[in-house]
């Protein structure tokens, strides 16, 4: 076999098996790059009591929404009510509107079913959504 066949196979073998590995390596890179700064809604909520209300027996967990967002905006939470084993027994929602940046706010989310015992709460689900910026309005 002539040396220039075995230099051409040696070349598109390497670029065969190097390429997409490059292609692979820049797909990761550029999409770490792309989402370092993503922000998720449930990070914003915590939980700062859970118990069950002793006269209805459904579980309530009061919440605290301090906003990252860079806009206003309004936030609906779904909690789960779980045993101490991870169990959920029951779910609930809450809504927070209007919450500034940088704000914070409280909200309550009571379960949907009732429970015995004492619950476990944790946030489920936490939705943001703009608020709609302001229009100037004309007047004739």
């Amino acid at each position: 076999m002539p040396r220039w066949a075995i230099v051409a196979l040696v070349v598109v073998g390497a670029a065969v098996v190097l390429l997409p590995m490059g292609m692979l390596g820049l797909f990761i890179y550029t999409y770490g790059e792309n989402h370092k700064d993503l922000r998720f809604p449930s990070d914003d909520v915590t939980v700062s009591l859970c118990r069950t209300d002793p006269q209805t027996r459904k579980p309530v967990a009061e919440l605290r929404v301090t906003s990252r967002a860079a806009t206003k905006g309004s936030y609906v939470v779904t909690v789960d009510f779980m045993r101490g084993d991870g169990a959920v027994l029951a779910s609930g929602t809450a809504f927070v509107d209007a919450v500034e940046p940088g704000g914070t706010a409280t909200a309550v989310s009571v379960g949907t079913t009732t429970v015995d015992g004492a619950v476990e709460c944790a946030v489920a689900d936490a939705v943001f959504t703009a608020s709609p910026a302001p229009t100037a309005s004309t007047t004739p």
